[in-house]
């Protein structure tokens, strides 16, 4: 079958839905807290960025009580989880940049306001991306947004759906494909599937879900009835 995104998607949603369960990813509803969580999860594993997570709250319980003297503080706490210098460098001025524009370390004002607001005043802060925005809107913010993580990414792309060679650049095509109503669910279904069974090396198609609607698979089995048709193997 080829996957046609504007037919198929709901059904992969719910077949998404059945294994995982919208799983909880550890993301926060605070908008701060969540924006912090994100930036820490950048190129760490799970298990790390959520340690040096709950080592950073624990160390600093208010981000008021945070000052541009604590940033080697923050670094010696998340030096194990790697990129800790950058890190504590943008955390810090991002709270700097919250201090100077609502008077208090917060993201709450944003709540009340339109989508497109909401993400140009969170790119605009130092070291936030496109999808570490979106990951706020829609983890803490209730918003109909979908990040494009690489698992999101390598899942629509071997699904079939148009995609560029990178997240970043395949985040609106991705997003624009699924209805809004849907998008929360594929976003944190499609990560759980990504980490577990579509991964970047040696997927583990037999044990997939969604291989029905799977154009890698469906490309990889015409090869390997080529070869043996050809003699090759």
């Amino acid at each position: 079958m080829v996957f046609d995104p504007s037919r198929d998607i709901e059904a992969v949603c719910h077949a998404l839905e059945r294994v995982y369960g919208n799983p909880s990813h550890g993301n926060k509803s605070d908008p701060l807290d969540e924006l912090v969580y994100i930036i820490l999860s950048t190129r760490t594993r799970d298990a790390s960025y959520r340690r040096r997570y709950d080592e950073l709250k624990a160390a600093f319980p208010s981000w008021d009580a945070v000052s541009p003297r604590d940033q080697a503080r923050i670094e010696a706490i998340l030096q194990p989880g790697g990129l800790a210098m950058l890190k504590a460098a943008v955390i810090v001025e991002i709270l700097n940049v919250l201090r100077d524009r609502f008077g208090s370390t917060t993201l709450e004002p944003l709540r009340c306001m339109p989508d497109a607001d909401v993400e140009q005043l969170l790119v605009s802060l130092p070291g936030v991306s496109t999808k570490v925005a979106k990951c706020v809107m829609m983890y803490s913010m209730d918003r109909q947004v979908l990040p494009v993580d690489v698992h999101v990414h390598r899942v629509a792309a071997r699904l079939g759906f148009s995609v560029k060679r990178r997240p970043d650049t395949s985040q609106e095509l991705i997003e624009g494909a699924v209805p809004r109503q849907l998008r929360y669910g594929f976003h944190i279904n499609a990560v759980a599937h990504g980490r577990a069974v579509c991964l970047s090396r040696a997927p583990r198609c037999e044990m997939c879900c969604i291989s029905q609607w799977c154009d890698y698979l469906q490309t990889r089995k015409d090869r390997e009835c080529s070869q043996t048709a050809t003699g090759v193997q």
